[in-house]
C-alpha cells in the first residue's frame, strides 16, 4: 500500500527536490503549524477576555456547551489550587519548562521519523506555548469552554491550548498503538 508520505516524496523528487529540501520543507510546515495553533489559542483567549469577562455565560448548545470566562491560576483541572500562590507559580513555571524541554528533546530525537508523530508533538508544543506564555504575561490562564450536562455533570472549564494538547496526546497514543501492533505482526511473521 502506498502511503501519503511516499506520494509526497515522489512528487517532491519529480520537481527537482532532494532529501535535504524535503526535510527543510517539512520543518517549515511544522513550524507554521505551531505558530498558527499557538496564535489561534492566544487569539481566542484575548477574545474571551474582551467579550466574556464579567459577562453571563453564553449558551452555545443549551445544557451542554457554553462559553464561560474563568481565570485559572492553578494547572489543569485546578490541581495545585490549594498550594500557596507564590510557591504554586514557581512550581507551575518549573513543571512547564521541564515539560517543554522534554518535548523538544523528543521532537529532536524523532525528527526524521513519522511526520504524523511530529504533527502530534507540534499540537502538544503549541498548547504548551499558549498556556505558558499566558501564565508569564497575565499570571493565569484564561479558560472559557465549558462542557456540562444540565446540573448533573460539569467538566472543568478549558481552552484551545488544552484541546491542542489533548488531541496531540491522543494522536500520539494512536500512532504508538499502530506502531506496536505493526511490530507485533512483523514478529509473528518471523516465527
Amino acid at each position: 500500500m502506498i502511503t501519503g508520505q511516499q506520494i509526497y516524496s515522489y512528487k517532491f523528487r519529480m520537481h527537482g527536490g532532494n532529501d535535504i529540501n524535503q526535510r527543510n520543507f517539512k520543518y517549515f510546515i511544522l513550524s507554521i503549524l505551531v505558530i498558527l495553533c499557538a496564535s489561534f489559542d492566544l487569539s481566542t483567549k484575548w477574545l474571551a477576555k474582551q467579550y466574556l469577562h464579567q459577562a453571563q455565560p453564553i449558551q452555545i448548545v443549551e445544557n451542554y456547551l457554553e462559553l464561560r470566562y474563568t481565570e485559572n491560576t492553578a494547572i489543569a483541572f485546578s490541581m495545585l489550587h490549594s498550594v500557596e500562590p507564590g510557591l504554586r507559580k514557581w512550581i507551575i513555571y518549573t513543571l512547564s519548562s521541564i515539560a517543554i524541554v522534554f518535548l523538544l528533546v523528543i521532537i529532536w530525537k524523532i525528527r526524521r521519523q513519522s511526520f504524523l508523530g511530529m504533527v502530534s508533538l507540534m499540537f502538544i508544543l503549541s498548547g504548551a506555548i499558549g498556556n505558558i506564555s499566558e501564565r508569564i504575561v497575565r499570571g493565569y490562564v484564561i479558560d472559557f469552554i465549558h462542557l456540562h450536562y444540565y446540573d448533573k455533570f460539569s467538566w472543568p472549564v478549558f481552552n484551545v491550548a488544552d484541546i491542542l494538547i489533548t488531541c496531540g496526546a491522543i494522536l500520539l497514543g494512536l500512532l504508538m498503538l499502530k506502531k506496536s501492533s505493526e511490530s507485533d505482526i512483523q514478529n509473528m511473521e518471523t516465527i
